[in-house]
């Protein structure tokens, strides 16, 4: 068998087909051993040709993926963004509502000190009242 008829064999039935059969090729001696090595080239050949489109396959998928993270973590920063400004407004609100709660407790105890204030003058009122000689 001569190259032509191995590379039109390999042409038609495939890579896997003319592998298989070289063997037996070989063995029966219907093969040369150049033929059989540039065969053995081709073939290794054509697999790794199939292994770098396997790897370009993978490459863009790789790429992507790659697009979909970088999505991904820009919505995740957004979202923590949105989340940052939430929190910091309801910190404000906080902050707020607690200084209006510590004016209206200082309001508070400043009319308790009034009231005390007065109630005291009251109680010194009638204590000098109830003490003083009564008029007959």
């Amino acid at each position: 068998m001569d190259l032509s008829e191995l590379m039109s064999l390999l042409l038609s039935k495939g890579v896997d087909y003319v592998i298989a059969q070289l063997p037996g090729w070989i063995s029966r001696k219907e093969v040369s051993r150049e033929d059989a090595e540039l065969i053995l080239m081709y073939a290794m050949m054509s697999k790794l040709d199939d292994l770098g489109k396997k790897i370009d396959g993978l490459g863009n998928k790789m790429d992507e993926l790659g697009k979909k993270i970088d999505a991904r973590f820009d919505e995740l920063g957004r979202k923590i963004d949105d989340l940052r400004k939430e929190i910091d407004s309801m910190h404000k609100e906080m902050v707020d509502r607690l200084d209006f709660i510590s004016n209206q407790l200082r309001v508070l105890n400043s009319n308790i000190a009034a009231t005390y204030e007065l109630t005291s003058k009251v109680m010194t009122r009638l204590m000098e009242s109830s003490i003083a000689p009564t008029r007959t």
